[in-house]
């Protein structure tokens, strides 16, 4: 996730506040931006992991996957920050991709912009494939499956700080991804202390 993605997650935070209220315009917004912003900085980056602590998070393997990549990085904008790591798993022409963010540097905005859909409840269905909210390990999930593509993705919101996606492509079925899913420690996860 590069800086930008980092001003975009803010952004949709903004966005959806200027939703609710609807006499908010695009200049007002901008100046809550601003604000936002100042504030953030002047309070000092939010306590978030570090990279370390969550690359070595990631698993060394998934259930007949071969972990051949792994890193992490710590980004910072306006006095926030986020700490992303990726794994990347392969098994003949399938891969298995793992991200988990931690959204604590980014304040309570930006946790939920990260995971608007786990207020939501969703459940849609077509002759391609679904998208539907679930449940993984007792963490609220966003599940995806597009049976022409091979491809499937699952979303973990952890103790309202970190979110995890499983992304698969090459895939025979939807289950092998949730079997990767199922086999990450997302309690070890959520015990992961801020630096």
């Amino acid at each position: 996730m590069k800086i930008k993605t980092l001003a975009m997650v803010l952004a949709v935070a903004l966005i959806g506040a200027a939703q609710a209220q609807e006499d908010m315009d695009f200049g007002a917004m901008m100046q809550a931006l601003g604000a936002l912003g100042q504030q953030a900085e002047e309070a000092g980056p939010a306590a978030s992991v570090s990279p370390k602590a969550l690359k070595d998070w990631l698993p060394k393997s998934l259930p007949g996957y071969e972990r051949v990549e792994a890193g992490a990085e710590k980004q910072g904008m306006m006095g926030m920050q986020m700490v992303v790591a990726n794994g990347v798993y392969e098994k003949g022409g399938k891969t298995i991709q793992v991200q988990v963010s931690d959204a604590s540097g980014l304040g309570p905005f930006g946790a939920m912009a990260m995971a608007g859909w786990a207020m939501s409840e969703i459940d849609k269905e077509t002759r391609q494939g679904f998208e539907r909210t679930a449940m993984c390990q007792g963490y609220k999930s966003l599940e995806k499956w597009d049976k022409s593509g091979q491809e499937a993705e699952v979303e973990v919101f952890v103790d309202k700080r970190f979110m995890v996606k499983v992304e698969g492509s090459g895939l025979d079925s939807f289950d092998e991804l949730t079997a990767a899913a199922a086999g990450l420690d997302l309690k070890a996860l959520a015990a992961i202390k801020a630096e």
